[in-house]
Formats: C-alpha cells, sequence, structure tokens
C-alpha cells in the first residue's frame, strides 16, 4: 500500500513538472522576440549639405558697344577653340578713321610750321653774329624761340592724339583673353544699339576646369575650411558622383532678406564658397543645379544605427535587454553620418540595445533576444 502511495506521488511529481516546464516554455514562446545589437567604434563623418551652381572657372564675357561702332567682321564662330590673343570680331567706326587721317594732316602742318619757324630762327641768329648789339634782331629771335616752342609743344600734343586715335582703333579688333572655346555667339546683340551690354554678345570660357559656386551660413563659414574634401551630385544625373576641393570662402558675407519675416525683419546672413571640381569636364553645362556634401570631420566613435534611438521631449533615449526585460536608457548623441549615429554617453559597450523598436515595446516587458 504504502509502494503505491509513494509511486503515485512520482507521477504527480512527474507530471506537475512537466506541467511547468511546458508552461514555462509556452510563456516564452509567446514573449516577442527582438532584434539587438552593441556599440561598435567605427569612423563616423560629418557632412554639410548645400546647392551650388556649376560655373567656368574660366570665362570671358564679351558685350557689345555702340560707342566703338558696328560689328564689321565675325571672325569665330560657337565651338571653335581659340588661344589668347585670337581676333573674335571687329568694329567699323568711320569718324575714328577720319580723325586718324586729320590727326596726319595737323602733324605735317605742325611740321611744317615748325621748319618754317627754325629757318628764320636760323637767319637771325646769323645776323645777330654780324650785329651783336641790334636790339631788334634780339627781340625777333626771342620771339623766333617762343614760336618754335609753342611749335613743338604743338606736335607732341599732335603725337599723344596719334596714340589715342591709335589705341581705339586697335579696340576695334576684340581679341580672346584667355585659351578656350566659343560657347556662345548673340548676334542679336549687336543688332540693339540702343541697349549697351543687355546681353553677352560673345562668350569663351575653359571648358577643362569647372567650379561650383554656392552660399554657406555663418555657423558652417566657422567650420568649413579651404581644401576641404567636396563631393558633388545632381539630380539630373543621379548614378554619377563627382569630387572637388573648396577652393575660396569670401571673408564678407552677402545679405539677403528672404528669411526676413522668420528671423524678426532680420536678413539671413550667408557667405559665398567657390569650389574647385576635381573632375575637369564632368559633361553637364554651366548652370546646372549640383547638390554638394563638404565633409568637415572624420574621427572614430561609439555609434549605433540610427533605428536604435528615440526621441520623446527633446530627450534621445534607447530600449536595452537585460535578463530578458527591456530598460529605457536615456543616451546622449552627437551627429549622424550615414545610418549610424554617435554615442556620447548612457550605455556600455556591453549593452544590447534593440534595433528599430516598435510601438509595443515598453519599458519593463519581458522579450526574447534573436
Amino acid at each position: 500500500m504504502r509502494k503505491k502511495v509513494w509511486m503515485t506521488i512520482a507521477v504527480v511529481t512527474i507530471f506537475i513538472g512537466l506541467f511547468s516546464v511546458n508552461v514555462l516554455v509556452n510563456a516564452r514562446s509567446e514573449n516577442p522576440t527582438v532584434k539587438v545589437t552593441n556599440l561598435k567604434k567605427m569612423e563616423i563623418s560629418h557632412k554639410i549639405m548645400i546647392s551650388g551652381t556649376l560655373k567656368l572657372a574660366e570665362e570671358q564675357t564679351i558685350y557689345y558697344n555702340p560707342e566703338k561702332g558696328d560689328v564689321d567682321e565675325i571672325l569665330v564662330k560657337e565651338g571653335d577653340d581659340v588661344v589668347q590673343g585670337t581676333p573674335l570680331f571687329t568694329y567699323k567706326n568711320s569718324q575714328l578713321l577720319l580723325e586718324q587721317k586729320q590727326n596726319k594732316l595737323q602733324q605735317e602742318s605742325a611740321d611744317m610750321e615748325l621748319n618754317s619757324l627754325q629757318k628764320q630762327l636760323n637767319n637771325v641768329n646769323n645776323l645777330l653774329k654780324e650785329d651783336k648789339e641790334n636790339e631788334e634782331l634780339k627781340n625777333e629771335r626771342n620771339q623766333l624761340e617762343l614760336q618754335v616752342k609753342q611749335a613743338n609743344i604743338e606736335i607732341e600734343k599732335l603725337k599723344l592724339e596719334k596714340e589715342a586715335i591709335a589705341g581705339k582703333i586697335a579696340d576695334l579688333n576684340a581679341k580672346s583673353t584667355i585659351n578656350g572655346k566659343v560657347v556662345e555667339i548673340n548676334e542679336d546683340a549687336a543688332a540693339v544699339s540702343n541697349q549697351m551690354g543687355s546681353k553677352p554678345f560673345i562668350r569663351i570660357g575653359s571648358l577643362n576646369q569647372m567650379i561650383v559656386e554656392g552660399l554657406i551660413s555663418e555657423y558652417d563659414s566657422l567650420r568649413i575650411q579651404e581644401g576641404q574634401t567636396v563631393t558633388l551630385k545632381s539630380e539630373v544625373v543621379p548614378d554619377q558622383i563627382w569630387t572637388g576641393k573648396v577652393n575660396y570662402i569670401s571673408y564678407l558675407p552677402n545679405e539677403t532678406n528672404t528669411d526676413s519675416e522668420v528671423n524678426g525683419g532680420n536678413g539671413s546672413v550667408q557667405y559665398p564658397i567657390e569650389i574647385a571640381v576635381d573632375n575637369g569636364n564632368i559633361g553637364l553645362k554651366p548652370g546646372f543645379q549640383l547638390i554638394v556634401e563638404i565633409e568637415t570631420e572624420k574621427y572614430k566613435a561609439n555609434s549605433l544605427p540610427v533605428t536604435t534611438v528615440q526621441q520623446e521631449n527633446n530627450q534621445n533615449y534607447v530600449y536595452i535587454v537585460k535578463d530578458g526585460i527591456v530598460e529605457r536608457r536615456e543616451v546622449t548623441v552627437r551627429i549622424t553620418s550615414g545610418d549610424r549615429i554617435e554615442i556620447k554617453e548612457g550605455i556600455t559597450l556591453s549593452d544590447q540595445v534593440i534595433v528599430n523598436p516598435d510601438d509595443t515595446v515598453t519599458e519593463g516587458m519581458e522579450v526574447n533576444v534573436k
């Protein structure tokens, strides 16, 4: 009888144990499973993103000047390669040619006048050699010497006038000041003589070197330095990436009023920046809008995937799993680099941090770690 009782107790105990294990397994199987990660020391880079306009690094723009006359002949066509000093077009100015002829005649007349006065002076000097005390001859000599000086001054003035006219005539031949390609000839600009400089007549650019011009904020102007690496992208050609370097940051700002209402009536302050494109002719036309990414910092730091960090009331936090229980930990973050974010403090290297927690994850709940 006693043996049967002990056997019954043993069976019941085994049954209860199996039941408890089954309940525990079922309970664990009902807990949500989460994916976790740990802090990892990885390279962090901080980038500033702005928009910029692609331009030719070296460009010559010539406007039609009606004061020089009418366009006589265009000596190049669009697409021509030119070097410094290549004639581009000529003006025709009849008035300048007339002034040149008049100057030549005036010079000949002045030379003749000077020669005549010089002969008269020589004759008087010869007479004075024979009659040194003749006051009348002395007065005549003094008068002739003064006239000779005046004639010489007049000749010098005519020579200066000749040089000035020659310079103006030389300016009638427009020449290239750079090596490059003729990118635009706008003959209509020469037809509208009463709108001087309304649009370029001829433009020449060096296609082997491009620049990007943009604007940066006053805060970013303190973090960006000349020579920093730049990545360039275009929404028009999304699969292409080009590189460059910060070539120039203006010491003086441009002031705009685009944010005047937002900033309480004060215009935003922005600084012009110029970037030299490393790739030379990148296949895009001047005027294209580019996305400019400027790397300002690069270092190694503890980081997590950005999907681990949550925010509430301007406070950043993560969920960690400790002994199967979810805990919320406030963290101090710095900058985001790609899909990772730098963690300054709040957790340790051993903490298991939940990746991309959904709304069902709360502090104190039991979870299974994947």
